[in-house]
């Protein structure tokens, strides 16, 4: 089949009116000199990590040196082969893995210029957790216990950002209160009792009820010099590595990953109070120090974040961290580890520290949530069997319910044990209970068959979902090379002897959406939680298997538009073409 007639070319008609507001904006472009600044979205607070500790023996958690020998786990690991110098290759900054400044070392450099996405995405997560295998950390710490690694390369952090940067940024930058930032401080109330207090201001007027509150960078630094937290809530926003960072990171953990800064003034000052996060907080110390209390969980890997624990509730609580983080260090916490943090007393350097979050609502019960609601219409809904929706048997609450339980004979008095008509009427209690149990348990497992059915398009919306939350993609300067980004650009022409995939591994999904092949994808995602909508590329049906090739090509893999499954050649191009104008494609003309 071709496209219909109202999109010959495979596009949506959504595509074609970006292709022309683009095509728009470049001649503006050309003409101011300029682009105009994109509008200030709402943030979504991806994390509420900040705390205060160093490790006490306990067997259940590990604090290792940078440079400490571990033994590596040669099965399961998920490495490249380039990585297998570790201890050279670590000595790498952050951004210079994520290719923002050139390594000095040419051996790192020729090593890094080698690795492909999901290899560079690997490194840089092993980077990070060092002298831990992958393997050994999801294994024996994701999701399970907290991780202290002690950075040998101090400097590893440099170049995320910074308090200097921090004050660029709320000098040049429009930034709102509880969008952008928060101003907090953990200190006693006038009831001498030690609380959390958030300082951010309140609208006061109609246009502020609408846009927020501007954060003038006077007032906020003099909050800070009086002890106060800044909480920045989107760093990536406005720090081009921090973004890099997490679009990465997205690659390697493959759920959405977001990030908080957290820059906390000198002498024993502190921002939040004791709290757990529903979410895998890495807390990379950028600058400074800091204390860290940890503490175990009450409700293991929680979907939702605790309100703020008093101080005689944390004195019930098991710790089992005590750690100053120093520059270059890292905390790992899974969701549900209790915790809290602090500048040092004896210090006079304040603390920047940058927690990246992931696995926030991507759990199984995410996906069920989805699933069951639907199953249970669609089962209700079934022509073959009315048996959902038949009556509630006559009489049912009348040996149904709580009340109806019967205890155990053998945990009841002698006296109160029911002997004679009792008995009997007991036992036809029970026949009833057990008739009514099992028909129930029928219905529920036509609920779960028809669930267990769903479980495919269900993981689509999850996809859906996972597209709308992450970070656009950062792409390297090779990568960029390759797409509508470079500089051949909206130049180049898709021919049958075209090569093809994506310009980055993950970064597309096909769904099958009301008799339509749908194209998802995170190309026009604003760096702020869900700033932009989603914009679908719709196609017809026929063109599914071409772009299920397309979209599952990722490096070190090419295909040639001219293998593509479709009827026609003009097909063939037309949506290979539509694919790349809007990003999605790395392509290379072969010889």
């Amino acid at each position: 089949m071709k496209p219909d007639s109202q999109n010959s070319s495979g596009m949506s008609r959504a595509a074609k009116k970006r292709a022309k507001k683009n095509k728009k904006k470049a001649e503006q472009h050309n003409e101011n000199g300029h682009e105009a600044e994109a509008p200030t979205k709402k943030a979504k607070v991806h994390a509420d990590v900040d705390a205060n500790n160093d490790v006490p023996n306990d067997p259940t958690l590990m604090q290792v040196e940078d440079d400490e020998k571990v033994e590596m786990e040669p099965a399961n690991v998920v490495m490249p082969d380039a990585t297998t110098d570790l201890p050279e290759f670590i000595e790498a900054d952050i951004t210079e893995i994520l290719r923002f400044k050139e390594p000095k070392n040419e051996k790192i450099k020729e090593l890094l210029d080698g690795l492909q996405a999901e290899e560079r995405a690997s490194c840089l997560f092993q980077a990070i957790i060092h002298p831990i295998p992958l393997a050994k950390f999801y294994k024996e710490y994701w999701e399970k216990k907290p991780l202290l690694v002690r950075g040998k390369n101090k400097r590893r952090y440099e170049g995320l950002l910074s308090l200097e940067s921090i004050k660029k940024i709320s000098k040049e930058k429009t930034l709102y209160y509880s969008q952008d930032l928060n101003v907090t401080k953990y200190t006693k109330d006038e009831a001498g009792v030690k609380r959390r207090l958030t300082l951010d201001k309140l609208p006061q007027k109609q246009e502020e009820e609408e846009n927020g509150v501007v954060v003038k960078s006077k007032e906020l630094w003099k909050n800070y010099d009086d002890g106060c937290t800044i909480r920045l809530l989107c760093p990536h926003k406005h720090a081009d590595p921090v973004h890099a960072l997490l679009s990465t990171l997205e690659l390697e953990l493959q759920c959405m990953v977001g990030a908080n800064a957290y820059l906390t003034p000198p002498n024993a000052s502190q921002g939040f109070a004791p709290h757990y996060d529903d979410i895998e907080a890495f807390c990379l110390q950028l600058q400074g120090s800091k204390r860290w209390k940890v503490y175990e969980p009450t409700l293991k890997l929680p979907r939702a974040s605790s309100e703020d624990y008093s101080v005689e509730e944390v004195k019930n609580l098991t710790q089992v961290m005590d750690i100053t983080l120093e520059e270059g260090d890292l905390l790992y916490m899974p969701r549900g580890w209790i915790h809290q943090a602090c500048t040092l007393e004896d210090n006079n350097k304040h603390s920047l520290h940058l927690t990246v979050s992931a696995m926030q609502q991507w759990a199984w019960a995410d996906l069920l949530e989805m699933i069951i609601p639907e199953a249970l219409e669609t089962a209700a809904k079934s022509e073959t069997s009315v048996s959902l929706r038949q009556g509630l048997p006559r009489g049912f609450l009348d040996y149904m319910g709580v009340m109806f339980e019967e205890p155990s004979d053998e945990k009841l008095p002698e006296s109160m044990k029911k002997v004679g008509d009792e008995d009997e009427q007991a036992k036809i209690r029970k026949m009833l209970q057990d008739h009514f149990r099992a028909e129930a348990k029928k219905r529920i497992m036509k609920v779960a068959k028809a669930a267990y059915e769903m479980v495919d398009a269900a993981c689509d919306q999850m996809a859906k979902r996972y597209m709308s939350e992450r970070q656009p993609p950062a792409l390297t300067k090779q990568e960029k090379e390759k797409t509508n980004l470079g500089t051949s650009g909206d130049n180049v022409e898709i021919l049958p002897n075209t090569m093809c995939r994506l310009a980055r591994p993950g970064i597309a999904r096909l769904v099958i959406e009301d008799e339509r092949a749908v194209v998802y994808h995170c190309l026009e995602n604003s760096r702020e939680y869900q700033g932009n909508p989603l914009s679908p590329m719709e196609y017809e049906m026929d063109d599914g298997p071409a772009l299920e090739q397309l979209l599952t090509t990722a490096e070190p893999h090419w295909i040639l538009v001219n293998d593509l499954f479709h009827d026609t050649i003009e097909d063939k191009v037309a949506i290979a073409q539509s694919l790349y104008d809007e990003g999605i494609l790395a392509v290379h003309q072969s010889d």
